[in-house]
């Protein structure tokens, strides 16, 4: 007997619907325990410590915190990783090295994490690259700069973040274009800020021999920093550096332009801890921020990835203003990380250790990939965007300060305060 294709013929409709009926409820069935054991899957645990309490820099910690969690949101709501969820378990490091390890030594030991990502302090990042060296878990770090940390040459440390060699460049090219004869850099008294110190002085060597330059280190939990500053005033340097975290390096800018040291007309001030694109910059700094240089990792008119927009769209929707840097370095860690597991086939550290050092991934501000290369680059993404720019007003919004290099990239030139 003919019948018409999609429709039942006349005999056998009855059988025909019945059967087609049993089909799509077997479908619906089976659809509903599929995702049902999809989410009843024993998740793939991340142990995260960042700074949530002083000393630590509480809003470095909090803005890479949102980039881990938007990155975990983007990836469960893919299907997550081998079939499983990612289970993201945030520890407070406080900023400190013993908090740091007792966090770290906490999440392998007791919470059973496969891999580490975050940190923004160095000493704290120096001491997690110990303990998970020990153990044989994969760490990538966030947002810790020190040379140091890659030095050790441990396999398990990885890093998507900025460095302090690249950095030291960049602060010795903006010294090395203002043609300066004489800058003073005040550096906290930690793994980065000595560091930093160190790489500036020797990039501005080579790159700006007739340029003095020296630097003094400060105590990050001071409050009052006019006894190293006030010396200054009889004899100014054409530049001051500051290498500082939040608070105390929102304390140092300000009592700069407080007594009258910088930014002036004599002294630039330049910050190279990128502190100028934190969310919370111009509710620490007031009238100090202006005329400054800093380092920026991440500006509105820098290029990012077609991933990096929905990373910043998503970001900007769920808290109504600018994606930082350390949002997209957050992001970046857990996405690094979960591609090299989802490369791997499996949640062994020494195999998510070996799909790291093979990564290529496109990240949201390129295509992050690791140096093998032993010493200060050591298992570390090496083109990671930067710019120095500078704010011209009071409260100026990121997006409207201009970019003063590299020249590549530049919207300005740069002004010396009046």
């Amino acid at each position: 007997m003919k019948h018409k294709r999609g429709i039942c013929a006349p005999g056998h409709r009855s059988r025909s619907m019945t059967a087609c009926f049993c089909i799509i409820i077997s479908c619906l069935f089976l659809s509903v325990l599929t995702i049902g054991q999809s989410f009843a899957a024993e998740p793939i645990k991340i142990g995260a410590p960042l700074p949530f309490s002083p000393p630590g820099s509480i809003s470095q910690g909090s803005e890479a915190k949102a980039g881990i969690e938007v990155a975990a949101k983007m990836i469960n709501e893919r299907g997550g990783i081998l079939g499983r969820p990612l289970e993201i378990i945030f520890e407070d490091s406080m900023g400190t090295p013993e908090k740091g390890r007792a966090a770290t030594e906490k999440l392998i030991t007791k919470d059973k994490v496969v891999a580490i990502v975050g940190e923004n302090h160095s000493s704290v990042g120096m001491a997690i690259a110990e303990v998970v060296h020990q153990y044989g878990i994969p760490f990538v770090n966030v947002n810790c700069w020190a040379d140091a940390i890659r030095e050790k040459g441990f396999k398990e440390v990885f890093n998507t973040a900025v460095y302090n060699s690249r950095m030291a460049m960049a602060g010795a090219e903006m010294i090395k274009s203002l043609g300066l004869k004489s800058v003073v850099a005040f550096a906290e008294n930690t793994d980065f800020g000595i560091g930093l110190a160190k790489n500036l002085e020797q990039y501005v060597k080579k790159m700006s021999p007739e340029t003095q330059y020296k630097y003094e280190v400060l105590d990050r939990e001071a409050k009052d920093f006019s006894p190293a500053i006030l010396p200054l005033k009889a004899n100014p340097p054409q530049m001051i550096v500051t290498i500082l975290d939040p608070p105390a390096g929102y304390v140092v800018i300000n009592q700069l332009y407080e007594l009258g040291v910088a930014p002036s007309a004599k002294t630039w001030l330049m910050d190279v801890d990128a502190l100028a694109e934190l969310p919370d910059f111009w509710n620490n700094v007031s009238d100090a921020g202006k005329s400054m240089l800093g380092v920026a990792l991440f500006h509105p008119k820098m290029k990012i990835t077609e991933l990096g927009t929905e990373v910043r769209a998503r970001h900007q929707k769920e808290t109504g203003r600018e994606t930082s840097r350390l949002v997209f370095q957050g992001f970046d860690s857990l996405w690094t990380l979960a591609h090299a597991i989802n490369k791997a086939g499996s949640t062994k550290p020494e195999d998510i250790i070996a799909a790291l050092k093979a990564t290529d991934v496109m990240g949201t501000r390129g295509t992050i990939s690791f140096d093998t290369t032993p010493g200060a680059t050591f298992q570390q993404w090496i083109d990671v965007p930067f710019a120095i720019i500078q704010f011209t007003a009071v409260k100026q919004p990121l997006e409207n300060a201009a970019i003063v290099l590299p020249d590549s990239m530049a919207t300005a030139k740069p002004q010396q305060a009046k």
